[in-house]
């Protein structure tokens, strides 16, 4: 077996592994596809192909893992590595894996390394505690949707609920003014950026509640390089007297997407306040946990 470090024409055989690794996991994780990883690994001007190990038996690829050197904090210089991706029936590489990147994470000056994973990541929370890395805090809640599971095919979409196109200028600027109300820590000057983001990830829903042209929510939907998976906004509620609109936004978006094809819908928990009305529609975020391994 044979560690080699990037170049462009791995990519092929990194998209294979990780599809056949992740296909026995009870969810997939978001992962960029090969063309997102060429961009943003060549764009980078400090990127370094020997912190992205590919193993390979003969031809075939084995194993994987991406790594990197972070910033010091607070007096302790962090590496990173990204998810283990080991093919079936390749488990004895574990510690070849191990040792090829935490090594050359030493080597860089590294003191400590940390990671986050799912508990829904197949093998590779067993495989971290396996390696010695402690598990830390939790956060970043997620759920993914089933919108053949949630649509409700007598489903009427309310008379108050009304759409706007983000690639208009005008209903743009109407967009902005409740936006920036819903994510304070977006500054003004920020907000021509985060939808320039999201014109350029295609985006296929806007939609505004109003009643008495009061805006009550929103929520943006728009797809991945994925054709059956989207990924679906935050949906703040501004006002406490109208939590219900959380249902009723969620309803029509879930029944926008399956119209549209989509078979799983990536919907983030922001505001954890909103939890309890999560559960009782039945909807359970799971969290992505801290891993942390100090060296020696």
């Amino acid at each position: 077996m044979e560690f080699k470090i990037y170049e462009e024409s791995r990519l092929k055989d990194l998209g294979e592994l990780v599809k056949e690794v992740v296909s026995e996991w009870p969810q997939d994780p978001w992962y960029p596809s090969m063309d997102q990883l060429k961009q943003a690994y060549e764009s980078n001007e400090n990127f370094t192909p020997e912190t992205r190990h590919f193993l390979y038996d003969g031809d075939k690829l084995v194993a994987f893992l991406a790594s990197a050197l972070e910033t010091e904090v607070e007096g302790v210089q962090w590496g990173t590595i990204h998810m283990p991706f080991i093919r079936k029936g390749y488990d004895k590489v574990e510690e070849k894996l191990y040792k090829k990147t935490i090594g050359l994470l030493k080597e860089k000056g590294a003191q400590s390394i940390y990671t986050h994973s799912r508990l829904e990541h197949g093998y590779i929370p067993k495989l971290l505690e396996k390696w010695g890395f402690e598990k830390k805090d939790a956060g970043g809640k997620r759920a993914i949707l089933s919108a053949s599971k949630m649509v409700d095919s007598k489903y009427e979409e309310p008379n108050y609920i009304k759409e706007l196109d983000l690639k208009d200028d005008k209903h743009l600027e109407k967009f902005k003014k409740f936006y920036l109300k819903a994510r304070k820590e977006v500054k003004e000057e920020q907000f021509d950026e985060t939808m320039k983001i999201f014109r350029e990830r295609d985006l296929t829903i806007s939609c505004v509640i109003a009643k008495k042209d009061e805006v009550l929510s929103y929520g943006l939907l728009y797809k991945t390089d994925q054709p059956k998976r989207s990924f679906l906004s935050s949906i703040p509620v501004f006002n406490e007297d109208h939590s219900y609109i959380l249902k009723e936004i969620l309803d029509y978006m879930v029944n926008k997407a399956h119209n549209k094809g989509y078979e799983e819908i990536y919907h983030s928990l922001v505001d954890e306040e909103r939890e309890e009305l999560y559960k009782k529609m039945g909807i359970e975020f799971t969290p992505s946990f801290r891993y942390e391994l100090k060296l020696d």
